[in-house]
Formats: structure tokens, sequence, C-alpha cells
């Protein structure tokens, strides 16, 4: 996740939760598309707002809101949804607003693992800060959005979807589906 061109050059999609502005790199990113019709699953993990259908497709949504424990928003008809591959699997992550494309250089980002004293441990889902004229930014690290350890329900949650569900999630051993295409429509 962490690669860039070979300019060094970062592309980064800004986006606000709460008060905070946070980011994510470019290349996992499918589609941003406005709040659509979401199906909730129950029992699920309390971050997963539910999945849409894209395209044929079914997809989970996580509210970020709930999963980094911010507090509760209600969702409007212009809500962003941003679709991102988490792997093999397209996920939809509800953010409060998309702000902008960030470019800037590799080297800008500070490591949070560099900067904090060694009792306080790592924050695997972020990946770094970015000091810009508005503020600090924080970049995402989607690699670790189901592998921290608050994301361990949201994993064993998303897992638990029947296959006709999410069809790219399967346990080792199983027939690898194929690639589906990236979302063009999103079908409510």
């Amino acid at each position: 996740m962490a690669a860039s061109n070979p300019t060094g050059q970062r592309n980064l999609v800004t986006f606000r939760l709460d008060r905070q502005t946070c980011a994510l790199p470019i290349e996992p990113i499918v589609k941003i598309i406005e709040m659509v019709s979401i199906t909730p699953i129950p029992q699920a993990s309390k971050a997963l707002e539910g999945v849409i259908n894209v395209r044929g497709m079914s997809v989970p949504v996580i509210n970020l809101r709930r999963y980094l424990g911010l507090p509760e928003a209600a969702l409007q008809l212009h809500t962003p949804i941003i679709l991102a591959r988490v792997g093999e699997t397209v996920v939809g992550l509800i953010v409060d607003e998309v702000i902008d494309l960030l470019t800037l250089p590799g080297d800008q980002i500070v490591h949070l693992a560099d900067m904090m004293p060694g009792g306080l441990g790592e924050v695997p889902i972020w990946q770094g800060l970015v000091h810009t004229p508005g503020g600090i930014v924080l970049l995402l690290d989607l690699d670790h959005l189901f592998s921290a350890p608050p994301g361990v329900g949201l994993t064993q949650a998303v897992e638990t979807l029947p296959r006709a569900v999410v069809p790219a999630l399967r346990t080792e051993g199983e027939e690898a589906p194929r690639e589906p295409h990236p979302p063009e429509e999103v079908e409510a």
C-alpha cells in the first residue's frame, strides 16, 4: 500500500471524519459514490452498516465513524461512500465529506511508529500523517483496516456474510472467483 510512483509523489484522496481530515492512497480507490440504499445485516458488527449492490456485486459498507469510535452522524442523501479494494474485496467506506485530491512528496509523510514513544505502541490503521497548510491529515492504512485489534470483530462479521452476498470473500483452498470489473454504475 505504501508504494509510490517513480517520482516519489503520493496521490491521496482527503476526506473528513468528524473534525479530523483523513486521507487514503488513491491506488485502491475504485469509485466515490453518494449514499444509496443499504441493506443491514442482522447481528453483524456495529461498524458494518450493511451491503449495497454495485453492478450486481454485493459490497459490504463500513461506517468509519463507528469503526473509529467517533460520535454518530445521520447519513444524508449526499453522504459519500468511498469504494476501495482491500485485498480481493471491494468495500464501501462511509465518510462525512470527500474534500480533495492531495499530491505530495512521499517523504512528507511522517510515520506514526517513528514519532511515538516505545511504550505507546503502534496504531496500525494509521499509516502516518501529513502536515498541510490546512492542518494535520491522518493517512489511513487500508491493509490494516480489517486486521487491527479494533477491527477483529469487523473482520469476523464480514467473513460471516454468505458467499453469495460477498463472492470475493473466501477461505483458504476455495477456488478464486473471477476478478470483478470495477463498478461504473450503482444500483440502489
